[in-house]
């Protein structure tokens, strides 16, 4: 019977063949171009962004590394003339100095001011004041310092004895 019907009428039995779809160049091309042109956009606005954030964050870089540089030249300054590290102890110089051993220290001079020499075992910041404690063979002591511009300590000298 199909080849009855072949002969007959040229075509072959059955459903007619699909047609493949065609593909309109005209609306999808300039909807793609459009979509990658918007894509670029944001691509390059993001790109943007990026850059300035990162040029925001090496400003402020830059701006903290030169306060810390300032903040350490005024530490420096100050503590020329009143505090600091001394030089090492050569006995090429005689003072009327009297230091007193940590061991001698007694509640007798509570009320004088006097010099002791040993290291620095432990300090502590405290709002404006620092507590330390200082250490000479078996024996410590505890002295403590608190910020006073009337009397001449300044608060880098507060930040210089907290260490």
């Amino acid at each position: 019977l199909k080849i009855q019907f072949k002969e007959v009428t040229g075509k072959d039995y059955g459903p007619p063949p699909k047609e493949p779809k065609k593909k309109t160049d005209d609306n999808n091309s300039g909807g793609n171009q459009e979509a990658s042109e918007k894509n670029r956009e944001k691509r390059a606005a993001k790109a943007a962004a990026k850059a300035a954030k990162e040029a925001e964050k090496e400003r402020k870089r830059a701006e903290r590394e030169a306060r810390e540089r300032a903040k350490a030249e005024k530490l420096a300054a100050a503590s020329k003339d009143s505090f600091g590290d001394a030089p090492m102890v050569q006995s090429k110089d005689y003072t009327n100095r009297k230091w007193y051993p940590v061991d001698h220290l007694t509640p007798v001079l509570a009320n004088d001011t006097v010099l002791v020499r040993g290291f620095l075992q432990t300090s502590r910041s405290v709002g404006k004041g620092v507590f330390v404690v200082l250490r000479s063979t078996m024996f410590t002591v505890q002295g403590v310092c608190f910020q006073n511009d009337n009397e001449g300590i300044p608060p880098e000298m507060i930040k210089y004895i907290a260490g």
